[in-house]
């Protein structure tokens, strides 16, 4: 899972009287190098009209170091950080708070909101760096080329840079809990879509509902404030309301931790704080001040109470960060909604209480330091995580940790000291920085559009690439006959154009699911074609495709019946990037459907390719089991000699291939992931081969390692072409590679 939001840093500007027609007016209050501002109409006893001016609160900004720190351990893969996630909802109620404390301090001193003025703010602040990033991003994978492509890269640019990625991505089925192929380098930035969208709709509202409150009369400056905290208490209640229904108990998790809609409630609360607050200072009070009011403007007894109350939410934020993780069912909404009201209190004590112990914690330096840049250290941070792992590096642990970090945060200085300040302070002359925009988003989006073009899979087999024919026996003497191949809704035996084979295999396993639907008739020269099933995950998918065309040469006729995301272990979750995932939809009865599969296209021979997944740490029946232990050993060769037993029956010929070696993404602290582990790879095959001996007459295997794997371990080339584009699925070459091998031993094993 990636954690994300809007970092948008607190203000340096010295104390100073706002004007509702002065730059400074407007500055956001999460800019600048020193500590957020509020403003002082917000936080000090006034009148109801008070001219405003900008005040420090150093624990937003420690409470913002806090947080991003929170998601640097979460993405870094510390063990004791599992719900380092939380850090965004913690910006995501400060957003709502500070930015709505603007608009309602503008709407005090000016009866009016400059809406241009604010968002070509927003665009200040966050578009340089972005453009910056997302440049960045695609010439590091246009450099690095298809053994490196990362499928998607030019919807996921093109959605960060109009911050529409939160979207995009439930639209994609992305789930950020349960990452299996290349991480998109650019998957955090579905937070800062979140947040740009609410900074989109949310000041026309305040505005609609302000004005329209004026209008109709609304006694004094008060109602109309009413009015607002009411909708944002409403919205916020909606919104929680429904995550709870979509979230259906975790199976639309992806849904419910994306959507802006499901995700405003923090927003709306922080919003609520701010709107209750500017209330509070705007109500009628005697003329003289009672000796028990604070210098905030809270009542003494009550600002005891809330300083405890803060030290008791900061220890609840940073234990809830150490303990739960991202498929904690009752998260939502229910603990983010506990965690809104404790960001809420830590507000109001920084805010109104900046001496108690709680706020002066915040106050910090080391925290405030990392808050004031904490927009570039988001931005930079998971891009430089996933190129910096123990594979390219060579360091692991705590020298890795160290590294990530040292790296992030150098990066961030630059672009806070270089990029994001030069232009927020208009140190930069405006028509330069008019002139430069266009040039930057579009340079930026050619970047992407150049890594795709350059990481693009080829669509067959390379002119260039040499591959071993058939032997002439396999092609058949016989007269030809044709042959109608009609899709099943389960498999595949139509062949594809070879310009469709790549883009058709790419869809399904960007969508994790897989359709047939076509048709075809061939000519065969061996009369009738050996029939034959290809089943297994995902890489039996990536082998048959290709297959489906070339059948004929060899006197069979193939079905691609493989389902995504199987494996022999059939109960249980596994382990995918740090995080428990159940199994795909039909996996569970796969060999199920393919027993039925099997009786209705009577094949004479079965190639599989599975295993893959077995590789990975389970949890069965509350404990976590991996090949290697005796138990778990014993389970999954039941299960291959139970599909052994299923598809073999009849005397139905079985070929295994071997589950090849594989490099799937990194786990989140860079080190290799189990599945990558030489020692499992081992295991799963001699299992394969256990089963083979037990039935040597109807099984064998196939050691596939021999032919893309000639150097006995991964390699992402073979003969100098693509074999392998993410660490585990086979290209069209590498299919066509293994053809003449696989299917000539099946017609070995046919006679």
């Amino acid at each position: 899972m990636s954690a994300g939001f809007g970092l948008w840093q607190a203000g340096s500007w010295p104390l100073g009287t706002l004007r509702a027609d002065s730059e400074e007016a407007h500055k956001s209050l999460y800019e600048g190098p020193t500590a957020a501002r509020i403003p002082t109409c917000l936080v000090s006893r006034g009148t109801a009209n008070p001219r405003a001016s900008l005040a420090h609160s150093a624990g937003l900004d420690g409470l913002r170091g806090i947080a991003v720190l929170a998601v640097l351990l979460y993405h870094a893969g510390v063990s004791w950080a599992p719900g380092g996630f939380l850090g965004v909802e913690v910006f995501f109620v400060l957003s709502g708070f500070l930015i709505t404390s603007l608009l309602v301090a503008e709407w005090e001193r000016s009866s009016k909101i400059r809406l241009g003025a604010f968002w070509a703010r927003r665009a200040r602040r966050l578009l340089p760096a972005l453009f910056c990033l997302v440049a960045v991003i695609g010439i590091y994978y246009a450099l690095a080329g298809a053994a490196h492509a990362v499928p998607g890269l030019k919807g996921d640019g093109i959605s960060a840079l109009t911050y529409f990625s939160n979207w995009h991505q439930i639209v994609a089925g992305a789930n950020y809990f349960a990452a299996t192929g290349p991480v998109s380098p650019l998957e955090h930035t579905w937070s800062l879509a979140i947040e740009e969208q609410f900074y989109l709709v949310w000041p026309l509202v305040v505005l609609g509902v302000l004005w329209l409150a004026g209008r109709r009369g609304a006694a004094g400056r008060r109602r109309p404030l009413v009015l607002l905290l009411a909708l944002s208490v409403a919205g916020a209640i909606a919104s929680s309301l429904d995550m709870a229904l979509i979230f259906d108990g975790g199976r639309n998790l992806t849904r419910v931790y994306y959507g802006t809609d499901t995700r405003a409630s923090g927003l709306l609360i922080g919003a609520s704080v701010a709107i209750a607050l500017a209330l509070w200072r705007s109500r009628p009070r005697p003329e003289v001040e009672s000796p028990a009011i604070t210098g905030g403007g809270v009542p003494a007894r009550a600002g005891v109470v809330l300083g405890g109350a803060a030290l008791i939410a900061l220890a609840a934020t940073v234990t809830g960060m150490a303990v739960v993780n991202g498929a904690t069912a009752w998260m939502y909404p229910y603990g983010l909604l506990a965690l809104d009201a404790l960001v809420a209190t830590l507000i109001l004590a920084a805010v109104t209480r900046p001496g108690c112990a709680a706020a002066r914690g915040l106050a910090a330096p080391p925290l405030r330091g990392l808050g004031q840049i904490s927009y570039g250290v988001y931005l930079w941070h998971f891009p430089l995580f996933l190129w910096l792992s123990e594979d390219t590096t060579g360091e692991s642990g705590a020298r890795l940790l160290i590294l990530r970090l040292a790296a992030t945060l150098a990066i961030s200085v630059a672009s806070y000291v270089l990029i994001e300040q030069p232009i927020r302070q208009r140190r930069r002359p405006a028509w330069l920085v008019r002139a430069l925009t266009p040039l930057a988003a579009g340079g930026s989006l050619a970047a992407v559009l150049l890594a795709s073009s350059a990481s693009a899979l080829p669509t067959g087999i390379p002119a260039a690439a040499t591959l071993p024919q058939p032997p002439p026996q396999l092609q058949g003497n016989d007269p030809g006959c044709t042959v109608t191949l009609q899709d099943g809704k389960s498999y595949g035996m139509a062949p594809l154009p070879l310009s469709k084979q790549t883009q058709f295999v790419y869809s399904a396993l960007g969508a994790h699911q897989l359709s047939w639907s076509g048709s075809a008739t061939k000519t065969f020269n061996t009369c009738p074609p050996k029939r034959v099933m290809v089943v297994g995950d995902s890489l039996a998918f990536t082998l048959g495709v290709p297959w489906l065309q070339d059948e004929q040469r060899y006197g069979l006729q193939l079905a691609d019946a493989a389902v995504l995301g199987c494996a022999f272990t059939t109960q249980g979750s596994l382990d995918v990037a740090g995080t428990w995932e159940g199994q795909s939809a039909g996996c569970p009865n796969a060999l199920q459907t393919w027993a039925e599969e099997k009786r209705a296209l009577h094949p004479q021979a079965v190639v599989v390719e599975l295993g893959y997944r077995d590789q990975f740490d389970w949890k069965i029946n509350g404990k976590v089991e991996h090949l290697g232990q005796p138990a778990f050993d014993a389970y999954v060769q039941s299960q291959i000699d139970k599909l052994v037993q299923v598809l073999g029956a009849g005397g139905t010929k079985i070929l295994f291939l071997s589950v090849p070696y594989t490099h799937p993404p990194d786990q989140s602290d860079g080190s290799p992931a189990p599945a990558a582990s030489p020692a499992r790879h081992a295991q799963i095959n001699s299992m394969l081969e256990a089963a083979a001996k037990r039935h040597p007459k109807t099984v064998s295997v196939l050691d596939i390692d021999e032919t893309i794997s000639p150097s006995n371990h991964y390699n992402a080339d073979v003969n100098g072409q693509l074999c392998r584009f993410d660490g585990v699925h086979f290209s069209a070459y590498c299919s066509g590679l293994l053809e003449p091998q696989v299917l000539g031993e099946v017609r070995k094993m046919l006679g």
